[in-house]
């Protein structure tokens, strides 16, 4: 029973789009049961799992994309995590989770980061990890240390189509073939891309957020630099400088006991809100559908974005 409610998760999450099934909606209704699914394995079993859990390794990319998901053309000065940090931290949450369905590396541009290798290996040598995804926006080739380390089924290398910008994405796909490596490529019919708007306050009482949490539906954890995060817009948000209260994540930065660690994940996963939603519009009547991968033409477009953060 278990697997099969695993399967139909991932089923609805990662591939419903492909037939046309309305995502959002349908993630919205698996929430509920996913929060008591999580629930579950922790009270009854004792266990921690986690469906879907992303680390970026870098700040840089090789787009700009204006509507970003992780907002890094607003990154002033990108930059990459220490990959001795990263091993970790990395280490410390593998150390207090039962099972991770999903482990995705991203960046940024991931094949941007010079010690991507040594995080693959990391992920793919925990056997808590079920699958491991990289995803790349088709405009870099990996290194040959890198294509080395990519070469084990439980890893696929995931290619954002974002038509010509997109400029390498056949010929990565041609490599991995060459090396064995999974590789699927994402088409812009089936990348689903929605604006979550700017980082300005929306100024919605808990009640408002306790809903518009329920309907967002997130089962994606960011693992921001040692910080695992409800989701990308509050790490990717609280680096941008909008309030990051230190109950809306868990902090793997510093040594702790396992067990504490274990009840914050859980408690993380039950949360009815987060301050961050007060600074998004995924789960509201403004998140609609846009076209992928529109780039930012112009500097004032960064600059009045940046101005909206925390107003």
């Amino acid at each position: 029973m278990k697997d099969i409610f695993l399967n139909t998760i991932y089923f609805f999450a990662e591939k419903g789009k492909k037939i046309g099934i309305n995502r959002e909606k349908i993630k919205a209704c698996f929430f509920p049961l996913y929060r008591f699914f999580c629930w579950i394995e922790y009270k009854w079993f004792n266990n921690i799992y986690l469906y879907h859990v992303e680390i970026p390794v870098t700040q840089r990319c090789t787009l700009k994309c204006k509507d970003c998901s992780f907002m890094m053309p607003y990154f002033e000065h990108p930059k990459d995590y220490k990959v001795n940090d990263l091993l970790t931290y990395m280490d410390r949450l593998f150390e207090c989770v039962d099972t991770i369905q999903i482990f995705r590396i991203l960046g940024g541009e991931p094949f941007a980061y010079r010690d991507l290798d040594s995080i693959i290996i990391k992920a793919l040598s925990c056997p808590k990890v079920r699958t491991v995804d990289v995803v790349t926006n088709g405009t870099l080739i990996p290194s040959e240390k890198v294509l080395a380390a990519m070469k084990n089924n439980k890893l696929t290398v995931q290619i954002s189509d974002y038509g010509d910008i997109s400029y390498k994405k056949n010929e990565l796909l041609k490599i991995c073939e060459e090396n064995g490596i999974k590789c699927v490529i994402r088409s812009m019919a089936d990348k689903n891309w929605f604006s979550a708007g700017d980082l300005h306050f929306r100024g919605k009482v808990a009640k408002e957020l306790k809903i518009q949490l329920k309907k967002c539906g997130g089962i994606c954890r960011s693992f921001q630099n040692g910080k695992l995060y409800f989701c990308p817009r509050a790490s990717f948000g609280a680096l941008l400088g909008i309030p990051d209260p230190k109950k809306d994540f868990v902090d793997f930065t510093k040594s702790g006991d396992v067990k504490e660690l274990r009840r914050q994940i859980f408690e993380l996963n039950q949360r009815k809100a987060f301050l961050a939603c007060n600074y998004c519009d995924e789960g509201t009547d403004n998140y609609k559908p846009i076209p992928p991968a529109l780039q930012i033409e112009e500097q004032t477009q960064i600059t009045n974005w940046k101005k909206t953060i925390s107003k």
